[in-house]
């Protein structure tokens, strides 16, 4: 799994066997240090409710719809992922953007 981030926009790649997990329940958990200051924890799960974010700076859970994920995964490989607006609290809204790695997906087929 591969985070980014930049400004309001959260990106998240994985890859079919990280989808696969996603779908069987199985919670995406990465880190990120940041030299001695500080280490981000994040972990990205399935729901059968709408998309959510929380926690903190420090440590933070996003919830993907599991049926949208289904969806996705029903139309790989795509270069078309998903993207949500999650409403911030006197701020801009946080832009999620989540896809599978193409590259794998064809990858996969290939084999």
């Amino acid at each position: 799994m591969r985070v980014q981030l930049e400004n309001d926009t959260i990106r998240i790649r994985v890859d079919e066997d990280e989808l696969a997990e996603l779908l069987g329940d199985v919670a995406l958990l990465g880190s990120t240090a940041f030299g001695r200051a500080f280490t981000m924890r994040y972990a990205i799960d399935a729901t059968d409710g709408e998309v959510s974010l929380d926690g903190s700076a420090h440590e933070w859970r996003l919830e993907v719809p599991r049926a949208q994920l289904l969806e996705l995964k029903s139309r790989l490989p795509s270069k078309d992922g998903l993207v949500f607006e999650i409403s911030g609290n006197n701020t801009a809204a946080t832009r999620v953007l989540f896809d599978v790695d193409v590259k794998d997906s064809l990858r996969r087929r290939k084999s």
